[in-house]
């Protein structure tokens, strides 16, 4: 599979702020250059008028009749006048309306310039476009005219001036425009070669970033990262060295009973070599079954710490009391199997409200597997320490957050409450100091007791996975374990047909 090309933020950002500029100025370029234009066509259509208006008011000094009479007497007057500023310039006697008389011409201006009516004007002459300009005041007609192409010229000389320092100026802002990038970015490039050279297992606080505003978020994100991962990594290196001493423990009692068994078999005595060695396999089993046992809490921890997000996860109803008295019949019927000194019924169970129909829109946020493996937890924890004659107390109460509105024991329609799962055992109980740490993994009380110390840590991790609560007081006598679930109340279910 072909990897998708990198992005380079340099190069985006480089491209954003180029094109930016670019449009930026363009656009200001563009304005200028139209009004430029705009205002450089009307200047040199002022320069045509006030030089129209200037050699009319020099030749309103001559008589009219001195004009038309030897015209080139004044020619050379007028024409040191009328081409001083350099525009082309024609002055002519109107006799009547087709008869005009030119009697002073510069070189540079076409024939019939002074032809046709007053005002702005544009002739072809010898291939040439002309701007022509005519006044008319008191029988002398003045024709100011400039060729097109030489505006155009002009036109284009100013656009060159415009835009060459322009394309200058762009290329340096470019270029100034990579190098601020580039530097911009050299917290980031700091950050990589931090991070590069950090071994695997380095837990400790990036530092690179935390002094650039937009970088620091990023930065403390990683390092809350870091150390949760490190926490993880820790945690799991906890859990394998309880689990590999916990099931080294066994492992060692089999491998001796084992070896004793086959040592009496070897003897020479064959009188006592078969009960010896009945004993030590029967010690050697009785290890197995508890490596098996702590093995299948250990699976079941695991399960519970990763539960598959596919999974149900709500308990409605009378799921809850089925979970319940499933919970029940596996821990009797587990306790009976065992052959432990208990009752004929070792439990005592009671579920608050009793009315079935009260649990009908009571919905837990919790699997139906989860809830029952946390209740067999509990009920199997309180029965392997459970001693004398009387029964374990087992309670399974919905306890509402607001009275019920009808006053009796069924809650009606609940808003927000807890399912309260309690088991008091007449056990040796445990202090309170006892009770934090028997929660902990792998923790007994007596390292050569009964269970794996696994049970409660299960029962904590399903109720903590929920936001629920499991606690253990001294029970006096025995110990009373009280698991705190949150409830909602039940969606509805929409009628199918």
């Amino acid at each position: 599979m072909t990897a998708a090309p990198r992005k380079s933020l340099r190069l985006r950002l480089m491209l954003g702020l180029s094109l930016t500029i670019c449009l930026i100025w363009g656009g200001v370029a563009a304005w200028q250059f139209t009004n430029m234009q705009r205002e450089l066509r009307t200047m040199l259509d002022e320069r045509l008028i006030a030089s129209a208006k200037m050699v009319v008011g020099i030749v309103q000094q001559f008589q009219h009749a001195e004009l038309a009479a030897a015209p080139g007497a004044h020619s050379d007057a007028l024409l040191s006048v009328i081409a001083r500023d350099g525009v082309a310039c024609e002055v002519s006697l109107v006799r009547s309306e087709v008869d005009i008389l030119p009697i002073a011409r510069t070189s540079n201006i076409p024939d019939l310039a002074s032809a046709g009516s007053a005002g702005f004007g544009q002739i072809t002459k010898g291939g040439k476009q002309w701007r022509t300009y005519v006044q008319e005041e008191n029988g002398v007609r003045v024709a100011t005219a400039d060729r097109l192409d030489v505006r155009d010229h002009l036109v284009e000389t100013f656009v060159r001036t415009l835009v060459l320092p322009f394309a200058l100026a762009l290329g340096g802002i470019l270029l100034l425009t990579w190098w601020i990038c580039s530097h911009s970015l050299q917290p980031l490039e700091q950050l990589r070669e931090e991070l590069g050279r950090r071994p695997p297992q380095d837990p400790t606080p990036v530092q690179s970033g935390h002094d650039t505003q937009e970088l620091a978020p990023l930065v403390d994100s990683l390092n809350q990262l870091l150390a949760r991962m490190d926490a993880s990594i820790e945690h799991e290196r906890r859990w394998t060295a309880d689990a590999a001493h916990e099931l080294r423990t066994p492992l060692t009692a089999i491998k001796t009973h084992v070896q004793v068994a086959q040592l009496a078999l070897a003897a020479k005595r064959p009188d006592a070599a078969p009960e010896i060695a009945a004993n030590a396999l029967r010690q050697a089993g009785e290890g197995i079954d508890h490596m098996h046992a702590t093995l299948e809490q250990l699976l079941q921890l695991a399960r519970v710490e990763s539960a598959s997000a596919g999974e149900a996860r709500s308990t409605t109803g009378a799921g809850i009391a089925q979970a319940f008295q499933l919970a029940c019949s596996q821990s009797q019927q587990r306790a009976s199997d065992e052959g432990g000194p208990l009752p004929a019924r070792p439990l005592d169970m009671r579920q608050l409200p009793a009315d079935p129909q009260a649990w009908q829109a009571i919905q837990l946020p919790l699997a139906p597997a989860l809830l029952t493996c946390a209740i067999t937890n509990l009920i199997d924890n309180a029965l392997r320490h459970h001693r004398g004659a009387e029964q374990v107390s087992v309670t399974l109460q919905w306890q509402a957050d607001a009275a019920p509105a009808n006053g009796t024991d069924n809650p009606g329609t609940p808003g927000m409450g807890r399912v309260e799962m309690c088991v008091h055992d007449r056990g040796p109980g445990l202090t309170a100091q006892e009770c934090e740490q028997a929660m902990q993994r792998f923790w007994r009380k007596s390292g050569s007791g009964p269970g794996s110390g696994l049970g409660l840590t299960i029962v904590r991790r399903i109720a903590e996975s929920v936001g629920g609560t499991l606690v253990l007081e001294p029970g006096a006598p025995g110990l009373l374990a009280r698991l705190s679930l949150p409830a909602q109340a039940a969606m509805p279910r929409v009628a199918e047909g």
